[in-house]
């Protein structure tokens, strides 16, 4: 079985990854977060999310410059992805 990030190009995966992906309110926990993976580099992966981006236009109240924003995750603040994969194939 070969399990690449780079294959889930598309696709819908699960990130547990740094702070901007949560709320500020006290006592929340950190949470997982379905994003789309858009691309993966030597340094992290680039993924879209509307929640996320809904919660960073809140807290910073700025206008997106576009319809939907691509937001770079750097490998070394990524705690967890998880990926849905046919065993089969």
């Amino acid at each position: 079985m070969d399990i690449q990030l780079s294959k889930l190009i598309g696709h819908k995966v699960i990130v547990l990854g740094p702070s901007f992906f949560h709320t500020e309110k006290p006592g929340d926990q950190e949470k997982l977060e379905s994003v789309t993976l858009l691309a993966v580099e030597a340094a992290g992966i680039w993924i879209e999310s509307q929640q996320t981006l809904d919660r960073v236009v809140d807290r910073f109240r700025v206008k997106p410059a576009a319809a939907g924003l691509a937001f770079f995750l750097p490998f070394s603040q990524i705690t967890t992805v998880l990926a849905g994969f046919d065993p089969s194939v």
